[in-house]
Parts: C-alpha cells; sequence; structure tokens
C-alpha cells in the first residue's frame, strides 16, 4: 500500500467528500438521531489538513519557499465566490420574510466570523420553526482562521524540523483546553443552560469555537508532514498493520456509541480525528471494494459539488421548516430539491467560472465534475518524484 500522494488528483478523497457531506445534510433534514453529522464535519477538517498541508509541502520541497500570496489568493478564489453568492441570496430572502438582518451578523458571515459571532451574539431566527441561514458557516470560519496562520508557521517549523513536534503538541493542547473548558462552563460535567465561565451553552462552545476544533484539522496536517518527511516509515508500517486498521475502526465505532457527556464534548473530536489518521489512507491506498465505490462517478461527483450542498442545504431547509412547519416530509423533499437546484447553480455560475483564475495563481482545479484518473498512478508515493527533496520532520 502507498500513502496517497497530495500533489495529484485523489478521486477517493472526493468520495469521501461526499459521504460526510451526506452526513451533514442527513442530520440535518432530521435523522440527527441515528446519522453522526457532527462527524461529518470532523471528516471534512481532516480531509482539508491533509491535502493543504501536503500541498504545502511539495511546494516547499519544489521550490524551497511558499508564495503565501499565491496560497491566499488560491483560498479566496476557492471559497469565497460561492459563500458570497450563497450569503446574498440567504440574506436576501431572510430580509424579505423575517426582516432586515444587522450588519456584524453580514459581516461576520462574510469575513469568518459566524462561528464566534453566532456563540456571543447570536444570528436572528427567521422564526421559532426556521433558524438563521448563516449559522452553519461556522466551520469555513474554524478553516479559514487555521489557514491564515499555518502556511506561515508551516515554513518557519519546516526549515527547523519542528513540524510533526508542534502539531502534536497543538493537538494534545487543544484536547486539554476542550476538557478544562467543559469542566469549568459546568463544573457538574453536565452540559445544561449557558454558565460558569463560558456564558453560552458549552455544546456549541466546544463545537463551534476555533480554539477548540482546529485540532481536527491539525490531525490530517500531520498525516501529511509524516508522509512528506522521515516518519513517513513508521506511518506506513502503522497504515499498513491490520490489527491497527481494526483497532482505528472499533475506536471511530466505539465515538459513535459512548454517550458520556465529557467524552462527546471534549474527547471524541480527537478520538475520531487519530482513528482516521489510519482509516483514511489504508482506505485511499489499498484496492477494495470501498475505494472502488469512492471512485464511482457519482461519488465523485456528489464529492466535487459538496462545497456548494453544505452551503445551500441549510438555507434551504430554513426556508422549507419556515413555509412547511408542520409537515417533516414535506420540508425534507423541498429542502432537497432547493438544495441541488443551489448547487448546481452555485458550482456552474461561480465556482467553475473561478477555476480559470485559479489555475493562474497555481491551482490544478479542472471545470468537469469528474475526472476519471488510473487508480495506480493516483497514488505513487510522496517525495518520489524524479528531483524532489524530502523535509525531514
Amino acid at each position: 500500500m502507498t500513502i496517497p500522494d497530495t500533489q495529484r488528483y485523489i478521486p477517493s478523497l472526493d468520495g469521501l467528500r461526499a459521504g460526510a457531506v451526506a452526513l451533514v445534510i442527513a442530520a440535518h433534514f432530521g435523522l440527527d438521531g441515528f446519522v453522526p453529522g457532527g462527524f461529518g464535519v470532523t471528516a471534512f477538517f481532516w480531509i482539508s489538513g491533509f491535502l493543504i498541508t501536503g500541498q504545502l509541502l511539495g511546494e516547499l520541497q519544489a521550490t524551497g519557499r511558499l508564495d503565501f500570496g499565491r496560497f491566499y489568493l488560491r483560498r479566496m478564489l476557492r471559497l469565497m465566490p460561492a459563500a458570497l453568492f450563497y450569503i446574498a441570496v440567504a440574506g436576501l430572502v431572510f430580509t424579505l420574510v423575517a426582516g432586515p438582518m444587522p450588519l456584524p451578523a453580514w459581516l461576520s458571515a462574510i469575513f469568518y466570523g459566524a462561528n464566534y459571532y453566532d456563540l456571543y451574539v447570536g444570528f436572528p431566527d427567521a422564526s421559532s420553526e426556521a433558524q438563521n441561514p448563516l449559522t452553519h458557516l461556522w466551520s469555513l470560519a474554524v478553516e479559514e482562521h487555521f489557514y491564515i496562520i499555518w502556511p506561515i508557521a508551516l515554513v518557519f517549523l519546516a526549515r527547523r524540523r519542528l513540524s510533526l513536534a508542534t502539531l502534536v503538541v497543538v493537538i494534545v493542547a487543544v484536547l486539554a483546553w476542550r476538557v478544562w473548558l467543559f469542566h469549568a462552563c459546568f463544573p457538574g460535567g453536565h452540559p445544561g443552560p449557558p454558565g460558569g465561565v463560558c456564558g453560552v451553552k458549552v455544546e456549541y462552545r466546544l463545537y463551534k469555537s476555533t480554539d477548540t476544533r482546529l485540532d481536527s484539522i491539525a490531525w490530517g496536517a500531520l498525516v501529511a508532514v509524516m508522509a512528506a518527511g522521515s516518519a513517513r516509515g513508521l506511518l506506513q508500517r502503522l497504515v499498513d498493520n491490520r490489527v491497527v486498521q481494526i483497532a482505528a475502526l472499533l475506536l471511530l465505532i466505539a465515538t459513535f456509541g459512548f454517550r458520556g457527556a465529557e467524552f462527546r464534548e471534549a474527547w471524541r473530536y480527537s478520538a475520531q480525528g487519530l482513528a482516521l489518521c489510519v482509516l483514511i489512507p489504508a482506505v485511499c491506498g489499498n484496492e477494495s471494494l470501498v475505494r472502488r465505490m469512492l471512485e464511482w462517478p457519482i461519488s465523485v461527483s456528489i464529492g466535487r459539488l459538496s462545497y456548494s450542498l453544505y452551503l445551500w442545504h441549510w438555507g434551504a431547509l430554513q426556508w422549507a421548516e419556515f413555509y412547511a412547519p408542520n409537515s417533516r416530509l414535506t420540508q425534507a423533499a423541498l429542502a432537497s430539491v432547493l438544495t441541488l437546484v443551489g448547487a448546481l447553480v452555485s458550482y456552474y455560475a461561480v465556482e467553475r467560472p473561478m477555476v480559470r483564475l485559479r489555475r493562474l495563481a497555481g491551482s490544478h482545479a479542472t471545470t468537469t465534475l469528474v475526472t476519471p484518473v488510473p487508480a495506480g498512478p493516483v497514488l505513487a508515493r510522496l517525495g518520489d518524484a524524479p528531483g524532489s527533496v524530502r523535509i525531514p520532520r
């Protein structure tokens, strides 16, 4: 088995994105008692950390430097146009049916502050049935806060062979911070009404804040750093070991079944991130039925639409709940149609026209929903290309 190469297109990761967005949408559409929607967000974070850190390391290996301007331009062109389109439409609809939205709410959504704004100020809801269509943008805020700092830190750390150690420290520190916050906010150890030092519900404080969730991205970054450096052999042995694979799978399953309050609010994200460090490379690096399913054209297509699907599903659901408050079936059907229409319009009218500009900034994005890629070359080893230089960690 080989570790997936982040310098090449990995179709199975698009398939994983499809599964992640399906979990999020299904949970929000009323199946949250059976479907772990929060895990879908955690998986998105992990994949993001793995891919983007791997690409940054590839640029460092090839050129000895990072072009920060081009990196941030690529991020802006990838995320902001579609987000602005959604925010404009959702905000306008909200204004028409529920009244004006405060200017700070608009600004927090546009400039990646939705997580903390929602926690400490609160987006206004449309009605007792329908929530604000911008609250789910908290996850975009967490990612962008991480990537404001990480590329700059990575250059400094990689040259001093401190990347791996630093990521481990960050992951442990964030876990310790979550545990402390859990008990500080609720000394009795049971989430409930706002209290303690948090001033907000502890579930939201620990779930939506950058300072309590950035480790989910850091786990993926950790695997990318290991794969690109001297720890690659250790990573390879762990990922190849069948006992380790089974243990990781059992750990992941346990995170869905164990209901202890402290575990769910503080420890769960760390356990899931650790399990994904083995399971995602194993799934993407081994020929198997699971990988073939992830690489089906429909899986890849949904994965490529996942960003737009994530953006539009929440607003579509709130609109459906506002106009059909008494029928969950009608809500789900209406929201599903609106989600798909919104995502396709966003992809073809906003995201795809941005691809040319992203390519000028160094992106390798394509304009098609499905790009057939032979399975073998996709999984070539990191750093094995002629002339590449591996950076020790």
